[in-house]
C-alpha cells in the first residue's frame, strides 16, 4: 500500500470511528414528530406516457451542478429534472420538499460526511416511486448504506449507488418508457369481477399507472352478438388446418372445432381493427352453462398466442398483464397454467391447463406436435394437448395482486402427462386433468409456495435474463425469486 493510500485509509478509519460514535449518541436523542408530513400527502405523477419527472435532493447542488444537468440528457429518456438544496440533518425539511413536488423518480445525493440521518427513513415511508440513493463517499458507506436499507424496510423501492455512473444507469432504466407502455387490451366480462379470479382492488387507472397498459372491459353479450354474424368461410379454413396438422383428433366432432375457429376469426378481426395486444374472456362464466353463449375458446386462444397476441384465460387481469410482460421479454408465447400441487422437499410443482400454444420455442420456430380432444372428457369443446419439449428450461412467474411485486422462478420440465383424455376423476363425470399437465423441477419450491402470485402461473420456455429486472425496475415493481437463478441442467 502506498503512503498516500495508507494515509487516506487511516483518515477514513478515524472519520468512521468518529462518525459512528457521534451517530450512537444521536440515536439516543428524542425523535421529533412528523404529524401531517407523510410523503403520501404530496403529489405523485406516477403516470404512464409523456415526460417523467425527477426530483434531486442535495446538500450542495452547486458542487453537483454538471452531474444534475447531465441527468436531463440521458439517451432514450425525456426527463424533467428539478434540484432542491436540503439539509439532511433536518428530516422535516426534506419531507416538506417531497410534499411540495410531484415526481416519478427521487434521487438523493447524500452529503460526503454525516453523523446520522435520524428519523428520515421513518418519516419518508414508502414513496411508491423508484428511489436512487447516491453516496458521495464510496470509501466510507456504512451510514449511507444503512439509510438505503432502512428506506427499503419501509417498503420503498431503493437502489443504492456507489458511483455517479451507476446512479445514471438506474435513472435511465426508471425513466425509460415502460415495456408495455401504450399497449391496449380488451377483456370480455364483468369489470374486475371474473368468475374465478376477481381483482376488486384494481381499476383502469391503477393498471395504466403501474404498467402503461390501457385495459377495457366489454360485456360478453356484446362478443356473443358479433359471434353470431361471423362468416364461416375463414373459420372452415382454420378448422381444416387444425385437423390437418394434428397428430390425432380424438372423439371431437367438426362442429366443436369449427365453433372455436369462428371465435378465433372474430377475435382476430377485433384485434386487427383496434390494434390490441391482448384479449381475455371470462370463459368459465358461460362454458359450464347448459346453453353457453360462446364456444370454448381454447383453440382460438392457442392460435392467437402463436401469432404474438396475449390471450389470457378466465379474464384474469393480473395473469394477462404477466403474460404480456413475459411474452414481450422472452419473445415466446406463454403457457398460462394452474398450480395443481407442490412438493417442497423434492423441489417440484405440478402445473396444468387446457390452453397451450404450439410455438413454444418462439413465433418463428416450428410448432410442437399436438392432438385434439374434448374438454375434460365432457364431450364439449376442443382443446390441444401439446407435446412440450422434454427437459425444457422454463421461467414461471406473475404479478402480485397489487401489481407491486413480480414472482420469477427458473425451472425445468421434468415429465409430462400424455393421453390426458384417458384420465379419470373420483369426484365427478369429468376427468380431473387438464389437457396439458406436467411436473416442473424448480429451485426452492418451499420459498416458491410463499410467493405464489395467484390462481394462475405464467410459464415461458426461456431462462432468466437481466431484461426482467430492467423492465420491472422501470415499472417500480420488485422481484421475488430464489437466491439462485441459474438454469437447471438436464
Amino acid at each position: 500500500m502506498s503512503g498516500a493510500d495508507k494515509k487516506r485509509f487511516n483518515a477514513g478509519r478515524r472519520d468512521f470511528i468518529k462518525t459512528m460514535t457521534i451517530a450512537g449518541v444521536a440515536a439516543t436523542l428524542p425523535g421529533r414528530a412528523f404529524a401531517d408530513m407523510s410523503p403520501e400527502r404530496g403529489g405523485r405523477k406516477g403516470q404512464a406516457g409523456g415526460k417523467k419527472s425527477l426530483l434531486c435532493l442535495s446538500s450542495n447542488p452547486e458542487t453537483h451542478g454538471k452531474y444534475i444537468e447531465s441527468i436531463g440528457s440521458i439517451p432514450g429518456t425525456a426527463l424533467l429534472v428539478s434540484s432542491v438544496k436540503v439539509n439532511y440533518q433536518n428530516p422535516e425539511e426534506i419531507i416538506r420538499v417531497i410534499h411540495e413536488h410531484t415526481m416519478d423518480i427521487l434521487l438523493l445525493i447524500l452529503p460526503r460526511m454525516t453523523f446520522s440521518f435520524g428519523k428520515l427513513c421513518d418519516a419518508m415511508g414508502d414513496l411508491d416511486i423508484p428511489v436512487i440513493v447516491l453516496t458521495t463517499n464510496p470509501e466510507l458507506i456504512p451510514i449511507d448504506a444503512n439509510l438505503a436499507s432502512s428506506l427499503r424496510g419501509n417498503g420503498a423501492n431503493v437502489t443504492f449507488a456507489i458511483s455517479p455512473e451507476q446512479a445514471l444507469e438506474r435513472i435511465r432504466i426508471a425513466a425509460s418508457p415502460m415495456l408495455l407502455e401504450g399497449q391496449r387490451a380488451v377483456l370480455y366480462g364483468r369489470p374486475f369481477d371474473s368468475t374465478t379470479v376477481t381483482s376488486h382492488n384494481l381499476n383502469e387507472e391503477i393498471i395504466y399507472r403501474r404498467t402503461g397498459v390501457k385495459v377495457m372491459f366489454r360485456p360478453i353479450e356484446e362478443l356473443a352478438g358479433l359471434y353470431r354474424k361471423v362468416d364461416d368461410k375463414e373459420a372452415i379454413k382454420e378448422m381444416e388446418r387444425w385437423k390437418r396438422e394434428a397428430t390425432e383428433v380424438i372423439g371431437v366432432p367438426d362442429k366443436n372445432i369449427l365453433d372455436a375457429c369462428r371465435l378465433y376469426v372474430l377475435l382476430r378481426s377485433i384485434i386487427d381493427k383496434e390494434g390490441l395486444s391482448a384479449v381475455s374472456i371470462d370463459c368459465l362464466g358461460f362454458t359450464m352453462s347448459p346453453n353457453p353463449v360462446l364456444p370454448y375458446p381454447c383453440l382460438a386462444f392457442a392460435r392467437l398466442r402463436d401469432e404474438g397476441i396475449t390471450a389470457a384465460c378466465e379474464a384474469d387481469v393480473c395473469s394477462m398483464l404477466s403474460s404480456m410482460l413475459m411474452e414481450k421479454i422472452s419473445r415466446r408465447p406463454s403457457f398460462m397454467c394452474n398450480l395443481m400441487t407442490a412438493n417442497p422437499g423434492g423441489s417440484k410443482i405440478t402445473v396444468s391447463h387446457c390452453v397451450a400454444p404450439l410455438k413454444l420455442m418462439g413465433l418463428d420456430a416450428p410448432q410442437m406436435r399436438y392432438k385434439i380432444h374434448d374438454y375434460h372428457g365432457s364431450g364439449r369443446g376442443a382443446v390441444p394437448e401439446v407435446e412440450f419439449p422434454a427437459h425444457g428450461q422454463v421461467l414461471v412467474g406473475g404479478f402480485s395482486k397489487d401489481l407491486k411485486r413480480f414472482s420469477l422462478w427458473p425451472g425445468m420440465i421434468e415429465s409430462q402427462v400424455m393421453d390426458t383424455e384417458k384420465s379419470t376423476s373420483k369426484s365427478g363425470p369429468m376427468n380431473n386433468m387438464c389437457a396439458n399437465t406436467m411436473d416442473l423441477k424448480i429451485r426452492d419450491a418451499g420459498r416458491f409456495m410463499q410467493n405464489i402470485p395467484g390462481l394462475h402461473q405464467i410459464m415461458v420456455l426461456a431462462s432468466y435474463t437481466g431484461a426482467y429486472e430492467d423492465a420491472l425496475t422501470g415499472m417500480d415493481v420488485k422481484i421475488s425469486g430464489p437466491i439462485d437463478f441459474t438454469p437447471f441442467m438436464a
